[in-house]
């Protein structure tokens, strides 16, 4: 059995998704908390940097060569050790916010986040008690959007605390947010299984719809009228959107539940963590710098903070078109090589290489540098032309067709690879409403 496990395991990690394969790749997970709960007094920041971040990246590049590509949970890893022991002191400059009722164990289990007061916050710095101290390091490990932390930095700073929603509140978006992805993947997934688009490499997003392929569902007829790249490329997005917001809405409502009865603390229920997605009306009003800056989930925005320290270093404000583009080349950059991380050391039933796949991975992300760098430009200019222009509805509907034309040739880099490895050859859904009301069945797995 034990034979058969390690067999499956190997499969698993070499041709479906990069994972370990070496106890190196474990080691830089011990590395960093244990670096950062050493005290100023021991080691100062320069010297826990230039000693734990080499150690840190070596073990990485012993593990990455033992898995024969990277994973997008090491290479996380890595460049989040580089944010918090190059790029930042959390030491001597971190403050963590704690709402008082959140400090005693009693009232942590009392449900006092239900009330719409807003509850008052003490600062936390770096503990002198190395029990306290682990407890603050872990709690900052995890906390990748930094919410509830003083670092030190004015443009982060001044939104913090972020005010929870109340527990119903919360439960009630989360279930929203579910049944709204439920229904975007039941429909994208059902354009895909019938598009053969999403299963035939080498197919163009251009070519012309199959009319006796898609007729089988008459769901999807209406949308054979519209161009099929737009069709396409709003399949992928929606397929994107929806994953993301059901990964991070239909599991956490459990958690809401045990809250409510006592059994899962204030502070680690989700309902007082700021939502996932910011106003989507940032995106008519900004463009890629509002998709990407603050609609799109903000898990990975620590990615710009290389950018945003190293900006200063050179002479530029970090509040410049220059500064500004320097956090955005950091942000994209880093997020590509995270992102190659979804693609196997040895993919099977295609013709790509993994490293080609990799590499039309990263192009979409790397690819937002241009788009955001053109559209910098562009609104420049029309500023100096015109003066400052308000969100206007002109505005915001030139802004979302430049949206849309942008994605629509930059979204294929990620579709190829997904198509590669068959993503789209099962549905995302077990089940689907869509299959059963054009007199299929709602089971839809094979």
């Amino acid at each position: 059995m034990y034979h058969s496990l390690n067999e499956d395991y190997y499969i698993l990690v070499t041709h479906i998704v990069a994972g370990p394969k070496s106890l190196s790749y474990l080691i830089p997970f011990i590395l960093l908390p244990t670096a950062l709960c050493i005290p100023p007094s021991k080691l100062s920041k320069w010297q826990l940097a230039s000693f734990f971040f080499p150690l840190i990246v070596a073990f990485q590049i012993h593990a990455w060569s033992c898995m024969e590509g990277v994973d997008v949970i090491s290479v996380n890893l890595t460049q989040w050790s580089l944010v918090l022991l190059v790029c930042y002191d959390p030491r001597s400059a971190f403050r963590r916010l704690r709402s008082r009722l959140c400090n005693s164990v009693d009232s942590a289990f009392s449900g006092q986040a239900e009330k719409d007061d807003q509850p008052e916050y003490v600062e936390e710095a770096y503990p002198g008690l190395l029990r306290d101290r682990i407890a603050w390091v872990l709690t900052l490990l995890v906390s990748l959007r930094l919410s509830n932390w003083k670092i030190g930095d004015p443009s982060h700073d001044r939104k913090q605390p972020v005010r929870p929603m109340t527990r119903t509140k919360f439960f009630q978006y989360a279930l929203f947010l579910a049944v709204q992805s439920f229904v975007i993947l039941d429909m994208t997934s059902t354009w895909a299984r019938y598009d053969p688009y999403f299963h035939t490499p080498g197919m163009s997003l251009d070519d012309p719809w199959q009319d006796a392929t898609l007729q089988r569902s008459a769901y999807l007829l209406p949308f054979q009228k519209l161009p099929p790249r737009l069709v396409r490329t709003t399949v992928l997005a929606g397929q994107a959107y929806a994953c993301i917001t059901q990964g991070g809405s239909l599991p956490i409502l459990p958690i809401i539940g045990l809250n409510a009865i006592g059994f899962w603390p204030d502070e680690w229920s989700p309902h007082t963590w700021p939502i996932f997605f910011g106003p989507f009306s940032a995106v008519g009003e900004k463009g890629l710098r509002g998709l990407w800056g603050t609609w799109w989930h903000q898990t990975n925005r620590y990615l710009s903070t290389p950018g945003h320290s190293l900006a200063p270093a050179v002479g530029m404000p970090t509040r410049s078109t220059l500064g500004y583009m320097m956090q955005v080349v950091s942000a994209f950059s880093l997020s590509g090589v995270m992102h190659m991380g979804l693609i196997p050391p040895r993919p099977r039933g295609t013709a790509m290489t993994a490293m080609g796949l990799r590499i039309s991975v990263a192009s979409f992300f790397w690819a937002q540098i241009l788009g955001i760098g053109i559209e910098l430009c562009i609104s420049r200019l029309i500023e100096k032309v015109l003066g400052r222009l308000g969100p206007s509805l002109l505005w915001k509907s030139c802004t979302l067709l430049w949206i849309m034309l942008w994605l629509s040739y930059t979204l294929p880099f990620l579709a190829i690879p997904f198509r590669e490895l068959g993503y789209w050859k099962q549905p995302v859904l077990p089940i689907s409403l869509i299959n059963r009301l054009s007199g299929g069945d709602w089971w839809v797995w094979s």
